[in-house]
């Protein structure tokens, strides 16, 4: 299982974004391995997409992220992401600390993402 970042997925769809290329590459290669985002990853997508794509084509991505992506709920792990964020000593954005909370929940160890700030995490590999 890899856990995918908003960076990850708003450069997947976005064919202008600087990290297109690699992320078209990176998904080429993991492909076949269950590619799991959560509720929050969704929010953050759609509301970066606002800036980059018209209304319609985001209207698009949201209908067809199922089809992509295992989608886990992320509703009931905001008192772990704050344990996290604190961690981390605010190193990292609470939307980064929620995605390494579903990580954990989901025991996920790779994550795609642009992100360096995931560098800071322990036990994680980062792709691209």
């Amino acid at each position: 299982m890899i856990f995918l970042d908003t960076t990850f997925v708003v450069a997947l769809f976005v064919s202008n974004d600087d990290w297109h290329e690699s992320a078209v590459r990176v998904y080429d290669e993991i492909r076949n391995e269950k590619l799991v985002i959560s509720n929050l990853v969704i929010a953050e997508t759609v509301t970066i997409l606002k800036n980059k794509l018209k209304t319609k084509d985001i209207m698009e991505i949201y209908r067809n992220i199922p089809n992509f992506f295992h989608v886990v709920d992320d509703n009931s792990l905001y008192g772990e992401a704050m344990n996290e964020f604190v961690k981390y000593d605010s190193t990292i954005s609470f939307f980064d600390a929620m995605y390494v909370a579903v990580m954990k929940k989901e025991d996920i160890i790779k994550i795609a993402s642009f992100d360096s700030d995931f560098d800071k995490v322990d036990n994680l590999v980062r792709f691209c």
